[in-house]
């Protein structure tokens, strides 16, 4: 028993840490996209959705209409989710958005006080206010390439609320379906979600070709693998836990973006990635180790 649950520990670790090697290329990938934001967003999803159903087919699984009603409401926060996020980053270096990404296990901790009656150690709301702080130095640090604007600083903050609640959703979701039924499930669902916006758009349903077509393809295959690694985690670690190792992700994604992009990371918000960083994993670090110590009931 003790062997079987540090298999799933070791599973789940590799996962998330996987993951987030993956997902951190989103930025790079979506900076260098000239297609329209809700076209690049839909020819993205279907594409993912293109390695599950041959893998579907080659098994022989089946796919129940009762998985739907498990997947539908995840698919539709991670449709809104991608939409708000590309525009972000078009707005805003990759850096800010990153860093307010990364609030997103302190986000989870204040649904949980507000909506779950969790009541956390006064240290807690220290920490909250170190990550705060850690946040505000990172954007209030001038970007030499001019590339920060407040709405995009704002749009970043929606979409972190919108992954928030896409990854509580998941963690629910993956108790009912496994990750391959899921994930191909959540796909269908989101570009469903956002196909209404890009028929109502001005360019249409515009087929991707030449660079482009190579970015959606990208996207699809590597920071689409990280969502599924992601929904994987999910069954094999708590969510407290692949958020703590989510944090990965502001580290990682700005180091992308420097090294392809040549973003700048300037001292001021070194610091404050550094700040929100230790923030953050002291948070969910103490967080979880009360609920450990909690006497069974």
């Amino acid at each position: 028993m003790i062997n079987e649950e540090k298999k799933n520990l070791g599973l789940g670790h590799g996962a998330a840490l996987g993951a987030i090697a993956l997902l951190s290329f989103g930025p790079v990938i979506v900076k260098q996209v000239g297609i329209a934001v809700t076209a690049f967003v839909f020819w993205r999803l279907l594409f993912a959705t293109v390695p599950l159903v041959i893998y579907f087919i080659i098994s022989g699984r089946r796919v129940a209409r009762s998985d739907f009603r498990h997947a539908a409401l995840g698919g539709i926060v991670f449709g809104l989710n991608l939409i708000i996020g590309v525009l972000a980053l078009r707005r805003t270096s990759a850096l800010h958005h990153m860093v307010i990404m990364s609030l997103q296990p302190l986000a989870v901790f204040l649904i949980g006080v507000r909506f779950f009656g969790e009541r956390p150690r006064p240290s807690i709301y220290v920490l909250a206010t170190s990550a705060f702080v850690g946040v505000g130095l990172t954007l209030t640090a001038a970007d030499a390439s001019g590339v920060a604007t407040t709405s995009g600083n704002m749009l970043s903050v929606l979409a972190m609320m919108l992954f928030t609640l896409y990854f509580t959703i998941s963690k629910q979701a993956r108790t009912k379906l496994d990750s391959p039924t899921y994930q191909l499930l959540l796909l269908l669902v989101a570009a469903g979600t956002v196909l209404p916006f890009l028929i109502a758009s001005e360019v249409g349903i515009p087929i991707p070709s030449g660079k482009d077509l190579w970015l959606i393809i990208a996207m699809a295959l590597i920071p689409g693998t990280g969502h599924l690694l992601t929904n994987f985690a999910h069954g094999h670690i708590s969510l407290a836990l692949v958020g703590l190792l989510n944090l990965g992700f502001t580290v990682t994604a700005p180091l992308y973006t420097w090294w392809f992009l040549g973003e700048r990371i300037g001292g001021t918000q070194a610091v404050g990635t550094g700040i929100v960083i230790g923030s953050l994993a002291m948070i969910v670090r103490r967080t979880t180790t009360a609920h450990n110590e909690e006497p069974a009931g």
